[in-house]
C-alpha cells in the first residue's frame, strides 16, 4: 500500500510540474519567460503546483486512476490554452468572470476567429472528447479496491498542506489576496493562483475598521457644499462619450503612421481641459472603465477580474452620476451603438439611475465597418435627438463601439480612429450651434489590444488613455491626470456641481491632495512623498469602506436606508407603434411607425422571420396557414429583438 501511494503521488507530481510549466509557457508566450518565472519565484511556482495538485486528488478515490489523471490534465491544459489565446488580444488573463461572459464571447467569435480557426478549434474539442471516451474504455482499472479511509486521509492532508502553504505565502508577502492589476498579478503569481483567486474572491471584503462611527467620520470629513454653485438656469447639459479603444497613436514610440489620424482630438486637448485618464484595463474590459466613470467607485477593491455589471449590480441599486444629477432635475440617458444586452446593460442601467437607454436595436440607418462593428457617426444624430427629446437639462452617457477589435493590423486600427475623430468633430460642430450651455467629456476606455510595452508609451503606462472636456462655458484649460473613478467628480467640480456622496468624497480628497502639494512645497522632496503617500492611503481606506457600505454594508452613509430605487428604464427615445395588420396569402403585414431592422413580429411567444420594408411596414412571409386563421389581434406583437434573440421592448398598439 505504501509503495502504491508513493508511486501515484510521484506520477501526479510529475504531471503537475509539467502542466505548470506548459501553462506558463502558453500564458507568457515564451519558453524563456516561463523558466525565468520559475527560477525567480520558486515559492510561488510551488504554490501553483499545489493548486494544480488539488484537482488531482480524486485520483486517490477511484479505481479509474489513469482516466482521472488524464481528464484533469486535459482540463488544466484547456484552461492554459484559453488563457494563452485570450492574451493574444487583451492583457487580462482568463478568470472566473469570463464564464459570465460566455454568451457575449460566442456572439463575437467570428470577429476574432476565422471560420477555419473556429472549425479547427471545434474539431480539436471533439477529438479531445473522443480521446477521453477511449481512455475511459481502454485505460487500466486498478484491480484492488480503493482503501477509502487511507485515500481520504491523503486527500485531506494534501489539501490542508496546500491551503496552509498558501496562507504562508500570503502572510509573508510572496502572494497577494487582492490585486488591482490582474495582468501584472498573473506575471508575478502565475495563472493557476490568479484563476483560483478569481473563483473565490468576489465583491468587496468588509474592512476590519468598518462600523457606524467610521462612516460618520467619513461623512463629517466631506466638506459640506451646496448641490451646485451655478445658477439653476446655468446648469449645462453634460455629455460623456466613452470611445472604444481610442487613443492618440503619437503617444506610442512605435507609431509608424505618417498621417495624424486624430487631429481634431489633439486640437481639443490643446484648447480645453484635458489630461491623462488612468483606467482599470488594457485591450478589453469596457464595462469596468464605464462602471468606474459612472459610479465613482474603484474597481481595485473588487475581486480579481470581476465585472460588477455581472455580479453585484444585477440585484443592487448603486448611487451614480445619473442618480445624483436626477436630484438636480436632469433627465438621464444612455446610448450605445451595439447590442443592448451586452454586459447586461439593459438590466444594469436601471440600477444606475438612467431614464432611457438607446442601444443599436433602436437605431436607424446603421453602417458597419469592415469587421462588423457599427460606425460611430450614427451617434451624432442620436445625441442631438436625445437632447431635443426633453425640455430641461440632460445627462447623456454614450458608449461607442467602432474602435473595437479584432484588428487586422495597426493601419486598420488607425483608419477606424480617424473616422471616430471625424465623428467627434461633426458632433462638436453641431453642438456649437445650440444656444444652451453644454459640456462634452471625451475619453478612451482602454488602449487597443496590441502587444505594447509600458516603456513605449509617453505616459509610461499601459493603463492610461486621455480625456478632454469640450465646453461652451469658458472653463479654464486645466491639465490634470485623474483616475477613471475620479473623472466624474473632476468634471462636475469644474462645472460647480457638488451633488452626490461619491462625488463629494472625491472632490474633498482631491482638494486635500492639492492643498498637501501646495503646503508641502517647502518640504524636502522625500518628506513630501511620504506625506502624500500617507494621505493617499487614507483616501483609499475611506473609499473602500464607503464602497462597501453602499453596496454590501448597512448603508450607514445614508442613515441605514438607500435613498435610491431602480428606474423604470425606457428603451429608446422614439416610441414604436403598431397601427394594424393584414394578411395576404401566407404573408403577414404589420403597419405602424418607427420600425427598423430589429423590429420582429411575434405571435404569442413565437418570433416570426421578419423582413423590414420601411419604417411604416414590416412583414413575415411563409407563415403557416393555420396560424394565420387562428390569429387574434391580442396575440400579435412587435418587439425590438437583438441578434441574441432577447426582446428589449414591445411596440405600442394603437
Amino acid at each position: 500500500m505504501k509503495r502504491c501511494w508513493q508511486s501515484w503521488y510521484l506520477r501526479i507530481l510529475v504531471f503537475v510540474f509539467g502542466i505548470n510549466i506548459v501553462i506558463e509557457i502558453l500564458g507568457r508566450h515564451s519558453f524563456t519567460g516561463a523558466f525565468l518565472y520559475m527560477a525567480k519565484s520558486p515559492a510561488v511556482f510551488l504554490l501553483n503546483m499545489g493548486i494544480i495538485l488539488l484537482l488531482f486528488l480524486p485520483v486517490f478515490l477511484t479505481r479509474r486512476r489513469w482516466f482521472v489523471l488524464i481528464a484533469v490534465t486535459f482540463l488544466w491544459l484547456l484552461a492554459g490554452i484559453v488563457n494563452g489565446v485570450l492574451l493574444t488580444f487583451r492583457t487580462t488573463p482568463f478568470t472566473a468572470a469570463d464564464f459570465r461572459l460566455v454568451e457575449y464571447a460566442l456572439g463575437m467569435l467570428t470577429t476574432y476567429m476565422s471560420w477555419p480557426e473556429i472549425i479547427l478549434a471545434a474539431a480539436g474539442l471533439g477529438a479531445a472528447a473522443v480521446f477521453l471516451a477511449v481512455v475511459w474504455k481502454k485505460a487500466p482499472v486498478e484491480e484492488k479496491k480503493t482503501h477509502l479511509f487511507t485515500a481520504a486521509a491523503v486527500c485531506i492532508l494534501t489539501a490542508a498542506a496546500v491551503l496552509g502553504y498558501g496562507k504562508y505565502c500570503v502572510y509573508t508577502g510572496k502572494a497577494a489576496v487582492r490585486f488591482g492589476n490582474i495582468g501584472q498579478a498573473f506575471k508575478e503569481y502565475g495563472f493557476p493562483y490568479c484563476f483560483a483567486n478569481s473563483l473565490v474572491n468576489t465583491g468587496i471584503s468588509k474592512p476590519p475598521e468598518y462600523d457606524e462611527a467610521m462612516m460618520a467620520s467619513i461623512e463629517a470629513d466631506m466638506e459640506p457644499a451646496a448641490a451646485y454653485t451655478l445658477g439653476e438656469d446655468e446648469l449645462p447639459n453634460i455629455i460623456m462619450i466613452q470611445l472604444e479603444s481610442f487613443f492618440d497613436p503619437s503617444l506610442w514610440s512605435g507609431n509608424t503612421e505618417e498621417e495624424n489620424p486624430v487631429p481634431f482630438f489633439q486640437y481639443l486637448r490643446e484648447h480645453y481641459p484635458s489630461g491623462y485618464l488612468n483606467v482599470p484595463s488594457v485591450g478589453a474590459g469596457t464595462a469596468n472603465t464605464e462602471f468606474e466613470c459612472i459610479t465613482g467607485m474603484n474597481l481595485d477593491f473588487f475581486g480579481p477580474g470581476e465585472y460588477p455589471y455581472k455580479t453585484v449590480l444585477r440585484k443592487t441599486v448603486c448611487e451614480s452620476i445619473p442618480f445624483d444629477l436626477s436630484a438636480l432635475g436632469y433627465s438621464t440617458h444612455a446610448i450605445h451603438n451595439n447590442d443592448g444586452t451586452f454586459y447586461d446593460r439593459n438590466r444594469v442601467f436601471s440600477q444606475l439611475g438612467f431614464d432611457t437607454f438607446t442601444p443599436i436595436e433602436y437605431m436607424y440607418d446603421i453602417e458597419r465597418n469592415p469587421i462588423g462593428w457599427c460606425r460611430d457617426k450614427i451617434l451624432t444624430d442620436e445625441i442631438i435627438d436625445t437632447l431635443d427629446s426633453t425640455e430641461g437639462q440632460d445627462f447623456i452617457y454614450t458608449i461607442s463601439v467602432q474602435g473595437h477589435g479584432a484588428y487586422p493590423d495597426f493601419e486598420y486600427y488607425c483608419s477606424q480612429i480617424r473616422e471616430m475623430d471625424e465623428f467627434i468633430q461633426e458632433l462638436i460642430q453641431r453642438l456649437r450651434a445650440r444656444k444652451e450651455p453644454i459640456a462634452v467629456v471625451l475619453y478612451g476606455d482602454h488602449l487597443p489590444g496590441f502587444s505594447w510595452e509600458a516603456s513605449e508609451m509617453a505616459g509610461g503606462s499601459l493603463y492610461q488613455t486621455q480625456y478632454v472636456i469640450w465646453n461652451n462655458l469658458d472653463l479654464p484649460p486645466v491639465q490634470k491626470t485623474v483616475e477613471a473613478y475620479q473623472l466624474g467628480a473632476h468634471v462636475l467640480g469644474l462645472l460647480g456641481i457638488h451633488e452626490g456622496t461619491m462625488i463629494r468624497f472625491h472632490q474633498t480628497w482631491m482638494e486635500k491632495d492639492l492643498a498637501a502639494g501646495i503646503q508641502g512645497s517647502l518640504l524636502r522632496t522625500e518628506q513630501l512623498k511620504i506625506a502624500r503617500k500617507k494621505l493617499h492611503q487614507e483616501y483609499l481606506d475611506d473609499m473602500k469602506a464607503l464602497q462597501y457600505d453602499i453596496l454590501y454594508g448597512d448603508r450607514e452613509i445614508y442613515g441605514e436606508e438607500s435613498p435610491f430605487q431602480a428606474t423604470k428604464l425606457q428603451m429608446g427615445i422614439r416610441p414604436i407603434f403598431v397601427d394594424g395588420a393584414a394578411v395576404s396569402g401566407n404573408t403577414l403585414l404589420v403597419y405602424g411607425s418607427n420600425f427598423n431592422t430589429y423590429s420582429r413580429i411575434y405571435i404569442g411567444d413565437k418570433a416570426l422571420n421578419t423582413t423590414y420594408v420601411w419604417p411604416e411596414l414590416i412583414l413575415a412571409a411563409d407563415v403557416p396557414e393555420d396560424e394565420l386563421k387562428e390569429l387574434r389581434p391580442e396575440d400579435l406583437t412587435v418587439k425590438q429583438t437583438g441578434d441574441d434573440n432577447v426582446p428589449l421592448g414591445e411596440a405600442i398598439k394603437k
